[in-house]
């Protein structure tokens, strides 16, 4: 085709170059590579557990369960059913309350986009922690990559969950079949074909097919590794067709002609809030002023909040949010129960303030504007609220928060990571224990995944 960049060769075979020969050995001999592996894994797993309390999730397992066979892989449910769709019930249940890992150089979610897929295959197939480990690593090093490669424009038309989710899984599940750079490669090429035009309308309007776009790239990832096996393959220009001709993200050149850094996954960052992350900054802010000048006072003395923000940010202005959804992609509900409730715990960005009469009474007073100048990175999400109350003085409060916690500048210590999840899987405490252990040690790395993954889901 015309118009492939001239290091689109190059570039791939250096992707291809820093997967060769590598095992779980001798990737996950640097404890910190490991460590961050392990948290990404038991993060997802968490945040897992919480989705598979909604009720949407619990009826996409039973459609899946089969009467008559047992199944290959276990759901965050404790169901069982083939590989590829447990891998789609457990992608959906990650992303479901905004818990799931991400990744900030670019908009990606490496963890939500392998995991699900690497833990249903290694379960069907007698793998290792240990290789699961090194399966993420691989499958997150490859799907961040094209993400940088394509970086979308700002603001997002298509959802990175459906665009991306194919490569993801379709790499980390070829690379644990079969340890070959030039298989995942193939397996890559076809599943960028297979990659799914998911507006990311559809997450500020609350349509609830977004919560499944990394599970359909999941059963994706997992069809274009067989495709790609049974020799029905792409062609290494097939994603620049898709991503740059087909979706309008122009290749950037500069990532293209750059040598690989260090691994991906450690760009990782891990959220505390159930929200978007393009709000976390927003609602940081929000909190400041809650437990600030405004604690005490009644909502009611708000004339309005104006909201500065970046880019990415700038269509999550739905001020009636139906759906949890919504709501989690909706700057307007998110500040507006934070200053309403003076808390960030997950149930602050839930169903029950989806009508309470404060938030939705203040969320219409709540305006967005862009955040001009933009800083640079890692400041580049930031946000600087002001608040005007009734009194006649017309008083301003202002809060700002140039990188929300688990930016690059601020990230979650280990500790904190493994405490959010004991908080947030106190009704499988089992799963907390078992986090601790892979994280902190390799006691678990030869055993079974699906030994493993027993122990962590017991209730």
């Amino acid at each position: 085709m015309t118009g492939v960049p001239a290091d689109w060769t190059a570039w791939r075979e250096r992707l291809a170059a820093r997967i060769e020969g590598v095992t779980p050995g001798s990737l996950l001999a640097d404890d910190a590579l490991r460590r961050k592996a392990a948290l990404v894994l038991m993060d997802d797993l968490a945040a897992m557990h919480v989705g598979a309390s909604h009720a949407e999730v619990i009826a996409l397992a039973q459609s899946f369960a089969s009467p008559i066979a047992p199944g290959e892989s276990m759901t965050a449910l404790g169901s069982r059913g083939p590989r590829d769709k447990v891998a789609a019930v457990n992608a959906a249940a990650a992303g479901w309350d905004e818990l799931d890992e991400g990744y900030r150089p670019a908009t990606c979610h490496g963890g939500l986009y392998t995991v699900p897929a690497v833990i249903a295959e290694a379960e069907a197939t007698g793998r290792t922690l240990e290789e699961v480990l090194a399966a993420v690593v691989v499958g997150y090093e490859v799907v961040t990559a094209f993400a940088r490669a394509f970086p979308a424009p700002r603001p997002l038309v298509l959802h990175p969950h459906a665009t991306l989710s194919p490569i993801g899984a379709a790499a980390a599940v070829t690379w644990l079949r079969t340890g070959s750079a030039a298989r995942v490669m193939q397996a890559v090429d076809v599943a960028a074909t297979l990659s799914m035009s998911g507006p990311f309308s559809h997450a500020v309007s609350g349509a609830l097919v977004r919560n499944a776009w990394a599970g359909a790239g999941a059963v994706l990832g997992f069809l274009a590794s067989d495709l790609a096996s049974a020799g029905l393959g792409g062609e290494p220009t097939g994603p620049v067709d898709v991503f740059a001709a087909g979706y309008g993200q122009a290749a950037d050149d500069s990532e293209l002609a750059g040598p690989h850094g260090s691994w991906a996954i450690l760009d990782g960052y891990h959220k505390v809030y159930a929200a978007c992350q393009y709000a976390h900054s927003a609602l940081e802010a929000a909190l400041e002023l809650a437990q600030g000048p405004l604690e005490g006072r009644s909502v009611d003395e708000i004339a309005e909040v104006v909201v500065l923000t970046h880019p990415l940010a700038y269509s999550l202005d739905n001020r009636q949010p139906t759906t949890t959804l919504a709501g989690k992609f909706s700057l307007p509900h998110v500040v507006a129960a934070v200053l309403v409730t003076g808390r960030t715990d997950p149930a602050t960005f839930g169903e029950e303030l989806l009508d309470d009469p404060a938030v939705a009474s203040l969320r219409q007073r709540v305006r967005l504007a862009p955040f001009e100048p933009l800083p640079a990175a890692p400041h580049d999400r930031p946000a600087r609220l002001t608040v005007t109350l009734t009194d006649e003085s017309a008083t301003s409060l202002e809060a700002q928060v140039l990188s929300a916690v688990g930016g690059p500048d601020r990230p979650l210590e280990e500790d904190q990571v493994l405490d959010k999840i004991t908080q947030l899987t106190s009704a499988a405490p089992r799963l907390a224990s078992v986090a601790h252990r892979v994280v902190a040690t390799r006691e678990l790395d030869g055993e079974p995944w699906s030994v493993v993954l027993a122990e962590a889901w017991q209730r």
